[in-house]
């Protein structure tokens, strides 16, 4: 700041100060009887020379008469500059760290305190983009698992700088889903009995059931039957529980009915076309503006194989809408029309109906085999 025209500044009246937090200067400025005080210094005003805020800025001021040589008898103001120390490095741009505060509880909880400081005009964006929820404490160690939970800004800390406090704590609902991207697999494995009918193959009879021959004459065919009526089957749904914000979410929900194009590592080892992800279930962590999801993923796990196609293959099933024909040969071009399924000419291949479409379920994968955080 400019000095006002009739404020001169003491030499002999400048003391340097040193605190844990703040490096400091104090001086006197000579003041004529008519007190001009607009003309002094005011709070948030930077030294001469130097630059508000992270400069040596004013963080007080007071008035007297001097008893002291060669301006006794004059009036002097006495302004305090302060230059706040940061001696962290945060890490985050428009963010410096003055205060960090490591504890531990029982259980293995850690917690802590970080304090930062910021351009007043730019604190609430910062907390907003570099300082959301879930942010670790520290990007390895122990503190690495304990994550932000609350941030409380103090708008003019001092004129021009707003001070930050950040919360840390290991402590959630669900703190075992932290940080996103990152789950836990569950399993439901039941077996179920699978009853025998009994058909004998190629024809509609059931053993030991009474039928007609072509010539109307009953009869009665008898098998020899071994071992039980039913077998067990094996079904198993998989869950994986994980936290996933927004885009993660976005990149998750695609895969939904689909089936695994190749082996997933880290889900049971399981070889490709043996998932099907056949339900998602998540809930918002805070309504209506929550970013975070808590996710549930289902797999049905088939070890035989689930049947699937890809894209191109399922575009060679389609309807014949401009011409279907009759069973005697004439042509229908009324509105029931019936489904069919194109093939080259000459037909020399067998279709079948396929049950999913394949797709890659990395990304599932990696929600077990160590996937990328959100933060760190």
């Amino acid at each position: 700041m400019a000095l006002g025209a009739n404020v001169k500044l003491i030499p002999q009246n400048v003391r340097y100060g040193d605190t844990l937090t703040d490096e400091l200067k104090t001086v006197d400025y000579n003041l004529p009887f008519s007190k001009r005080e607009a003309q002094v210094p005011r709070p948030g005003d930077a030294y001469p020379d130097d630059t508000a805020p992270w400069g040596f800025i004013v963080i007080g001021t007071g008035s007297e008469t001097t008893r002291k040589t060669p301006d006794q008898g004059a009036q002097v103001t006495n302004v305090v500059y302060a230059k706040v120390k940061t001696p962290f490095t945060s890490g985050i741009t428009g963010l410096r760290e003055a205060y960090r505060k490591f504890e531990t509880g029982r259980r293995g909880r850690r917690m802590g305190t970080r304090i930062f400081y910021a351009e007043d005009s730019a604190a609430g964006g910062l907390i907003e983009g570099a300082l959301p929820e879930g942010l670790p404490m520290a990007q390895s160690g122990q503190w690495a698992a304990a994550l932000l939970r609350e941030s409380i800004l103090e708008h003019r800390w001092r004129v021009g700088l707003a001070k930050i406090t950040a919360v840390f704590d290991t402590y959630a609902e669900q703190g075992e889903l932290e940080p996103t991207g990152r789950g836990i697999l569950e399993a439901d494995v039941s077996a179920v009995r699978m009853w025998n009918n009994f058909k004998i193959p190629g024809t509609n009879y059931v053993a030991n059931v009474p039928f007609k021959d072509s010539t109307s004459e009953t009869r009665r065919r008898w098998a020899i039957i071994e071992g039980a009526n039913a077998w067990p089957y094996v079904r198993a749904q998989l869950r994986i529980r994980v936290l996933l914000n927004q885009s993660q979410l976005g990149a998750l929900a695609p895969l939904v009915g689909k089936i695994n194009n190749k082996g997933c590592k880290h889900i049971v080892n399981a070889p490709k076309h043996t998932l099907w992800f056949n339900d998602l279930a998540l809930r918002q962590r805070k309504r209506a503006e929550g970013k975070r999801y808590d996710t549930i993923v289902y797999l049905m796990y088939e070890p035989a194989g689930w049947d699937a196609a890809t894209i191109a293959e399922l575009q060679e099933y389609r309807v014949d809408q401009t011409k279907v024909y009759e069973d005697d040969g004439t042509t229908n071009t009324g509105q029931w029309q019936r489904m069919g399924v194109w093939v080259p000419v000459p037909n020399t291949e067998t279709k079948k109906l396929l049950g999913g479409v394949l797709a890659s379920f990395a990304v599932i994968d990696r929600y077990l085999g160590g996937g990328t955080p959100l933060y760190g």
